[in-house]
């Protein structure tokens, strides 16, 4: 399929010094201050990088159990959390021959959830085969109004008084992310639109880095030049939370009063996900671990083993295991979006 929205570098730049114009201001300048309307609080959860899959091989995500652990996953949330929306954050199976083979395992397990449920493209869902496209996946979500059948990313009020936005930062054939200037136009026309709305944005591919390794051998695990989304973001106060996955771990910072999270995986070590439940002034969080303790114990073995253990530190690889789990402040409970009333901001 020839590429959506293909666009070289002069037209790149043309459009987006036409894109600072038309919104008549700096980004490094004041940003005009609005409130959003009250609502009533959330449960959602994200998902990302369930990776479900036949595959038989070591890795340091877990092929094998990916079934039973997202089976597992879907009776707890129906069982004891109830949310009232989940979010699958890309990476939904492995899509290891690139025309979604395993696509229709997946589709299965999640029709049992008892939510709604939503989904955005990561880097595996991208990787299609030369007679394959997109839109195969589309396709399988379009009861979410995907305005088009081209259209990889959507705009939805999963709760009165709520948007939800949901890019698609994956490049065809790259594990990097990307975001171009034709989503950023319409991702600032949204949120223009939606002013008096709390904004939720999901993305595949975490815009801020984690650590030092994020900007040079780890760089595959971001999104590619997040400058101009983290600035045209920064214009609109109602967006509290950007949620990510891809890099497989545990990390929330504060940015102007932003939560920029990265979750982790059901698939590889530590096996969590995040259960958020939003107030208009805060956000309460459940890290829950999957419920294979052995599961979890092997996920950590292999983690160690894995090339990506090595690139973290050749010499101690097994410190990644305290990277994947996150620092003090990613493992919080509790985060406000005003003065952090507990006291600990980092």
């Amino acid at each position: 399929m020839t590429r959506f929205f293909r666009i070289n570098s002069i037209k790149v730049f043309f459009l987006t010094l036409v894109f600072l114009a038309c919104n008549n201001t700096s980004f490094a300048g004041e940003t005009p201050q609005y409130s959003y309307k009250e609502f009533k609080p959330f449960k959602m959860v994200f998902l990302p990088d369930i990776h479900l899959s036949f595959a038989d091989k070591p890795d340091k995500i877990l092929f094998r159990e990916s079934m039973v652990i997202f089976q597992d996953v879907i009776k707890r949330l129906n069982q004891e959390k109830h949310p009232d929306f989940v979010v699958f954050g890309g990476d939904l199976t492995h899509n290891e021959d690139g025309m979604f083979s395993d696509m229709p395992m997946f589709l299965d397990i999640a029709a049992d959830l008892n939510a709604r449920y939503y989904a955005v493209f990561g880097d595996r869902d991208a990787d299609v085969a030369e007679n394959v496209s997109k839109e195969v996946f589309v396709k399988e979500f379009d009861e979410f109004d995907y305005e088009t059948s081209q259209q990889t990313f959507w705009s939805a009020e999963p709760v009165e008084g709520v948007l939800l936005v949901g890019l698609d930062t994956s490049v065809q054939g790259k594990k990097y992310g990307y975001l171009n200037i034709h989503q950023l136009f319409w991702l600032d026309g949204v949120l223009k639109a939606n002013r008096d709305k709390f904004t939720v944005i999901v993305m595949h591919h975490p815009p801020i880095s984690a650590t030092d390794a994020d900007k040079d051998i780890w760089k595959d695990y971001t999104l590619e030049k997040p400058g101009l989304f983290l600035e045209l973001i920064a214009l609109y106060p109602q967006v509290k939370i950007i949620l990510s996955g891809h890099h497989l771990n545990n990390y929330v910072q504060k940015i102007n009063e932003k939560l920029f999270i990265t979750c982790p995986s059901i698939a590889a070590y530590p096996n969590m996900y995040k259960i958020l439940k939003v107030y208009p002034d805060r956000v309460e969080v459940e890290n829950e671990k999957i419920s294979f303790k052995q599961i979890i114990k092997k996920a950590g073995k292999n983690m160690i083993k894995s090339t990506y253990a090595k690139e973290f530190n050749p010499k101690k690889p097994k410190d990644v295991i305290k990277f994947q789990k996150g620092n003090r402040f990613s493992r919080k409970d509790k985060y406000y979006f005003g003065e952090d009333k507990s006291g600990f901001f980092r």
